[in-house]
């Protein structure tokens, strides 16, 4: 009896080994997560406000155009990943794909996000990067963005209605053949019988035999 509870002592130690371990992983992923983003937050906004000002050059029409173009194109494209991933359908491992997919799909549009409403150095220096060299880009690529996901959920909501409807004709369509199948079958004349058929020519019901003579006028046989 003692040599087993001596040798079940060390389980419970074990598992807070285990947990000990656990706890100390995910405060260094902690960790590592916030200076990632403190880092990032630092080098992405100014990272990508110079980017997008050398594209632009400082046109104010270049800055609409490509404002339109990041915000609408990347906006439709997340968009609809997002909603595909909403489809019962879709098993859970796809649906983590598709979220992961639809996130860095709308990079450049969660970028400019970050310089329009970060509060930091990278996010301020950002912001005057693209008020120089890339007017109109943060206002057109708001409008177009919003102007994507709208024509993202249109779309999806049109595609569903086109397939109820497709689903709800070839329902009708069917009723209809077999409605007219079964009148069809319920009009078909019966077959005739050979012994119907040879009633119908016995001379007896046709009135095909000579008439006797008590048939004939004034009761009198016919002189040949």
């Amino acid at each position: 009896m003692m040599g087993a509870m001596t040798e079940q002592a060390p389980v419970p130690a074990r598992k807070k080994g285990n947990w000990g371990a656990k706890i100390i992983l995910i405060l260094v992923a902690l960790v590592f997560a916030v200076i990632s983003y403190f880092a990032l937050a630092a080098f992405l906004p100014r990272w990508w406000s110079q980017t997008i000002g050398q594209q632009v050059n400082g046109s104010i029409s270049a800055g609409i155009l490509a404002g339109m173009f990041y915000g609408f194109v990347f906006t439709f494209a997340a968009t609809l990943v997002a909603l595909i991933g909403l489809n019962r359908k879709v098993g859970w491992p796809f649906k983590i794909a598709l979220v992961v997919l639809g996130v860095a799909i709308s990079t450049p549009n969660l970028l400019t996000l970050s310089i329009a409403l970060g509060s930091g150095g990278g996010a301020h220096a950002g912001e005057r990067v693209l008020d120089v060299d890339a007017p109109g880009f943060r206002t057109a690529s708001l409008v177009a963005a919003i102007a994507g996901f709208v024509a993202a959920v249109v779309l999806v909501v049109f595609i569903q209605l086109w397939r109820s409807r497709g689903r709800k004709m070839k329902t009708l369509r069917q009723a209809e053949k077999d409605r007219l199948q079964a009148e069809k079958e319920s009009g078909r004349p019966e077959a005739v019988g050979p012994a119907s058929g040879a009633a119908g020519t016995d001379p007896a019901n046709t009135g095909g035999s000579a008439p006797s003579a008590a048939d004939r006028p004034n009761g009198k046989p016919d002189r040949q």
